[in-house]
């Protein structure tokens, strides 16, 4: 259904966000919880008093739920803390002071040492914390009930600098602060190696521009072990969210056959986390005011949308958006089942992440999916496969209608055999009508986001069908791009730095993109080959400058192309250098923050490590060896 594309909504949050004069403390800003107010407890711990107390390590047992949405929970003890790190501009987008890092409050909350004096956070008026519980499709497998097996939600805050596309708050968590009712098997523990990718990733990816939960600070365990490949030092990530509710939170209410649940969620997705400043589902309504006409041809079967409706919808869209953004920069999740897939279409949960070098529509970043049912070709279906999941989830809210919504009998006993039927065939029509919007929404996003990454004027793209330019510019790019293997990234920065005015040799700009990652005797085709293969590309590119206008190409791309990307090559370096001298040294670490969290900026790179940066700015020149590594899922 989905040929490989991509593109994003480029509020780049890290480029243009503001700076709040009025920086506080952690400890000071105001903490609420919305997820706990709205959504019903598990049924063995109904109150934080009964955590508290914690008979029979009840918070720390695993259990599948027969009812409720979360479990109160409290960050497990561990023998010693360190905390290392945070981002700076995660710290500004939570409004808090920078110094407040050296503060141990601050950094005793980040860790969850804090927690551990039960008396102490309830005295300060702090929300007691909990797990959440979703269930969740891996691999195509229904793997039953899942949740937040070795994460504690601690408490929402206020974003420093509101935004229009999300909820004003934030909620923060510990991921890696020990055994929940959901760790079924596991540990709770998070290693060193999984936390700094996890750190790094979240935070390059909002400072480039795409959706994606965030981390706010990194800490070490230098006394707790988890055995994966062999025993590793255990690490705690704080990290927030608009919202960390998943497809697979509905996953978990329609395999327990609640509806009660389902209504439940539903309503608290719609009303907290879809409704901005008094509007509803923003995502849905733009699309829909660009293409009204997706719902002509199934009117008379939907009729008039209802909120569930909407809701279902808004949520294509917005994971439509992230999907094609991630695919214009190459980065690949690797483990996109139900229960990494976001409500709210961020990026979630990175284990075997990784950043393509080389065009390749079968890569796959993680070295357990044999099938590359996650490689980057197969990465769009699959979001839609689980889109198709949720619609299932909700057959029976998204089936029934305005009519039988607000029918008595519905709402206290369910469907009628009567209703039946109708409720099937209209919630398959409005699935139907939503694969239609995902594949035009994800289509216009890729477009979007690959014109400004080649600096053209959004305004040459076909709003109503951008199908048209994707075949005219895109195809013929990715054709050349995977014959000519030279690195992704690259190609854009390489043709944005080019002298592309009137008079210019193609076959120089063509030499510039091959050869410095060109090997004649491993490629297919000769040199000339692959550089007429260019040349003609740069002639359906010329056309479209043309009609842009060439003086503005540079002043567009330059906001959407990084200087640096975090390959696998360079994580794993900072990784084995850290842990080598057991998280006391953190100068790799550190510097790779300065390039990650300002990929545009080498101003703020710092002037420490030079030889180093530019090693790492080989990037894919570096070597073979070095070039589309794979991970594993453990973490």
């Amino acid at each position: 259904m989905f040929k490989y594309k991509c593109n994003l909504p480029l509020e780049h949050s890290s480029i243009m966000t503001k700076r709040s004069m009025h920086t506080k403390k952690l400890a000071e800003l105001p903490k609420t919880t919305s997820f706990t107010k709205y959504i019903s407890p598990d049924g063995r711990i109904p109150k934080p008093e009964d955590a508290m107390a914690n008979k029979d390590n009840i918070i720390h047992v695993p259990r599948v739920l027969q009812k409720g949405g979360f479990s109160w929970s409290l960050p497990e003890k561990r023998a010693k803390y360190r905390y290392l790190t945070s981002s700076d501009k995660a710290l500004n987008d939570l409004g808090i002071d920078s110094k407040e890092v050296e503060n141990p409050e601050y950094q005793k909350l980040v860790t969850g040492e804090f927690y551990l004096n039960k008396e102490d956070f309830q005295k300060k008026g702090y929300p007691f914390p909990y797990s959440q519980a979703y269930a969740g499709w891996q691999f195509g497998q229904f793997a039953g009930q899942l949740g937040d097996g070795r994460v504690v939600n601690l408490f929402e805050v206020p974003k420093n600098v509101p935004d229009k596309n999300n909820r004003h708050k934030y909620e923060l968590q510990l991921k890696g602060a020990g055994m929940t009712p959901y760790s079924r098997f596991a540990d709770g523990k998070a290693v060193i190696r999984s936390s700094i990718r996890e750190y790094i990733i979240s935070e390059h990816l909002n400072a480039v521009g795409i959706p994606t939960t965030r981390a706010l600070s990194l800490s070490y365990l230098p006394e707790t072990f988890a055995q994966r490949h062999r025993a590793e030092k255990c690490a705690i990530v704080s990290r927030f969210a608009e919202s960390w509710v998943r497809l697979g939170t509905f996953d978990l209410y329609r395999w327990r056959s609640d509806r009660d649940g389902i209504k439940e969620l539903s309503d608290y997705v719609i009303n907290e986390l879809f409704t901005i400043d008094g509007e509803k589902f923003g995502f849905l309504n733009k699309v829909l005011s660009e293409r009204n006409d997706f719902f002509d041809s199934s009117k008379e079967t939907i009729g008039e949308l209802t909120d569930y409706d909407k809701m279902y919808l808004e949520t294509i869209v917005r994971n439509a958006s992230t999907t094609a953004i991630w695919q214009s920069y190459g980065f690949l999740n690797g483990v996109l089942n139900t229960d990494n897939t976001s409500v709210l279409g961020l990026s979630i949960d990175f284990g075997p992440f990784s950043i393509m070098d080389k065009y390749d529509p079968n890569f796959t970043p993680n070295s357990e999916d044999h099938e590359l049912r996650y490689s980057y070709r197969n990465t769009p279906t699959a979001i839609w496969w689980n889109l198709t999941r949720m619609g299932e989830n909700l057959a029976e809210l998204i089936g029934a209608g305005s009519e039988i919504l607000n029918d008595q009998f519905f709402k206290e006993n369910g469907i009628k055999k009567e209703w039946e039927d109708r409720i099937i065939t209209r919630a398959t029509k409005l699935i139907e009508a939503g694969g239609e919007l995902y594949q035009y929404a994800f289509t216009k996003k890729y477009v979007e986001t690959i014109f400004n990454r080649l600096g053209l004027e959004s305004s040459l793209i076909n709003a109503k069908d951008p199908e048209v330019n994707h075949k005219e510019l895109i195809d013929p790019m990715l054709d050349m791009l995977y014959k000519v293997q030279c690195d992704f990234n690259k190609f854009f920065l390489i043709l944005q730095s080019s002298n592309l005015e009137s008079g210019y040799d193609p076959k120089q700009i063509a030499e510039t993109i091959l050869l410095p990652g060109h090997n004649a005797l491993e490629s297919k085709y000769s040199t000339q080959e692959l550089i007429d293969e260019i040349c003609n590309w740069l002639k359906i590119y010329d056309g479209y400058l043309s009609k842009s206008g060439n003086a503005k190409r540079k002043s567009i791309s330059k906001y959407y192309n990084p200087l640096f990307l975090p390959r696998n090559w360079i994580l794993n370096q900072v990784i084995e250098f850290t842990e080598e001298h057991n998280a006391e040294d953190l100068s790799y670490l550190k510097k790779l923050e300065k390039m990650c969290f300002n990929p545009y900026d080498k101003s703020k790179w710092g002037n420490e490590l030079k030889e180093l940066e530019q090693e790492w700015l080989l990037q894919s020149d570096i070597g073979a060896d070095y070039s589309m590594l794979q991970c594993s899922c453990s973490s």
